[in-house]
């Protein structure tokens, strides 16, 4: 009976609350050469559900398994809509390669393959925040004011040259 629980509850964070899809890709796929820094460096396209009482969403994507600390390569404040994509590639706050909007993957050469997570919150209200918050400035802000978060991770690793 217990392996019924432990199926459901895989079942639910695989669809997640707020229904999170990188278009053309299932969980755990590998990038595309065209959202990274090898190619065009256009984002995909994320849609969500609109959570039940949102006032904004904001949306982090990062690389957990860069060589010195968690390297962001988009953060998105303060956004009303579902659904983000090449359109809005330069919407958000400066990224860790210190430009505005979407950065794509760009891990070092042979380095391996490495993580990159979508991670989508719905929140009560928005964020107070400036035009150079980046994610370490408004982690506090965060507390008390989350009511879905859902995380979507896909792979990339530099080919060589």
């Amino acid at each position: 009976m217990r392996w019924i629980g432990a199926w459901m509850a895989a079942l639910v964070w695989a669809q997640g609350p707020l229904g999170l899809t990188v278009e053309g890709y299932k969980r755990g796929d590998h990038l595309r050469t065209e959202h990274t820094c090898d190619g065009a460096d256009l984002p995909p396209t994320l849609s969500w559900k609109a959570a039940s009482g949102a006032k904004a969403y904001l949306v982090w994507f990062y690389d957990p398994d860069a060589p010195v600390d968690t390297f962001t390569h988009w953060l998105v404040l303060n956004y009303n809509g579902t659904q983000l994509g090449p359109a809005q590639r330069q919407v958000g706050q400066p990224n860790d390669f210190g430009k505005v909007g979407y950065g794509g993957p760009c891990p070092p050469a042979k380095h391996g393959a490495h993580r990159y997570i979508f991670r989508v919150y719905a929140l009560s209200q928005p964020l107070k925040v400036g035009p150079t918050h980046g994610w370490k400035d408004i982690q506090s802000q965060l507390s008390g004011k989350v009511l879905a978060v859902e995380e979507y991770e896909l792979v990339y690793q530099r080919q060589r040259r």
